[in-house]
């Protein structure tokens, strides 16, 4: 009986993170398309698929699946890595990581730095929290 009820909260786990991990990318595309329609950024989602020569739309699906999957990768490692520490700190380093790495790759100008940290930061901060939550709903 144990054994069926491990089987039970895996799978709800599962699920859970997976669907964190697609509600959190297409919440990120959401946002940061909002951010360069107003003109916060200057990085428009589907920037990185310039050489793909389609529709619009089809960019955008495109970039909703690349999102997703980035996502998908982030979730699985904050649950192997970070599921049993605190999800605010767990989540605010994770951003500081990331944008690191965004800094260091490009020149931004000081809007466009804080609108992306400010995107990392709910992005990330989503992701650990609903799977910390995921974590103790599953015990």
């Amino acid at each position: 009986m144990s054994k069926q009820n491990k089987s039970k909260h895996s799978d709800y786990l599962r699920r859970g993170i997976f669907e964190t991990a697609i509600t959190a990318g297409l919440l990120l595309l959401l946002f940061s398309w909002l951010a360069y329609t107003f003109h916060f950024i200057n990085w428009n989602p589907i920037s990185m698929l310039s050489a793909v020569s389609s529709s619009t739309i089809v960019k955008y699906g495109i970039a909703a699946i690349l999102t997703i999957f980035i996502s998908i990768v982030l979730s699985l490692l904050y649950y192997a890595l970070l599921r049993k520490r605190k999800p605010f700190l767990s989540g605010i380093t994770v951003t500081v990581l990331l944008f690191f790495i965004v800094f260091f790759i490009d020149d931004h100008s000081p809007l466009q730095l804080i609108t992306i940290f400010a995107l990392l930061l709910g992005y990330c901060l989503f992701i650990s929290v609903t799977i910390s939550w995921h974590q103790e709903q599953g015990r």
